[in-house]
């Protein structure tokens, strides 16, 4: 029991100095070294390699461009002082001080004739007798057809009754 107290306590001690992460490589898959469990008393035998692995930033030294100057051909209005010639030089008096024109609102007291009244004349409706249409149906002509009778032509033959043509007179047709 004895034995099983002292295990106890030096692997929490050990386990209290282990503090460190430890990352995982691409071929370890984290459970560490060879690991034989069981045992008596759950008792580890083989081996066990703790690497701690600190990292720190490191300042990369980074070019910076630093601004140069670069020539513009753009046109630039530019104050040039130049004398304007005027053709007669006038002095134009001015007075001093300037007038200024300011209107004023004056209140005037206007007094008021007796009140007159006006005749408004208001429309009144009046309820007078008067006629009221009312829609009648009245009777409307509807073009209707009649089948009448047309006269068809239908030939037919006529009989003719011949008659023997006497024709007297001049030529005697039997002597000859």
């Amino acid at each position: 029991m004895r034995a099983l107290v002292c295990m106890m306590l030096i692997s929490v001690a050990m386990a209290g100095e282990e503090k460190t992460v430890q990352k995982r490589g691409l071929l370890d898959l984290g459970y560490g070294g060879l690991e034989l469990g069981g045992g008596l008393y759950g008792a580890e035998l083989g081996s066990k390699v703790a690497v701690a692995i600190k990292e720190r930033p490191v300042a990369v030294p980074v070019p910076v461009p630093k601004p140069y100057p670069v020539a513009v051909d753009r046109p630039v209005p530019v104050k040039v002082p130049v004398a304007v010639p005027q053709p007669v030089p006038v002095a134009v008096p001015v007075p001093q001080p300037y007038p200024v024109v300011k209107t004023q609102t004056i209140a005037v007291p206007v007094e008021k004739p007796v009140p007159v009244s006006v005749p408004v004349k208001v429309p009144v409706p009046v309820p007078a007798p008067y006629p009221v249409k009312v829609a009648v149906p009245q009777p409307v002509a509807v073009p209707v057809a009649v089948p009448k009778p047309v006269p068809v032509v239908v030939k037919q033959p006529i009989l003719v009754k011949e008659q023997p043509l006497l024709i007297q007179g001049g030529w005697d047709l039997k002597g000859l």
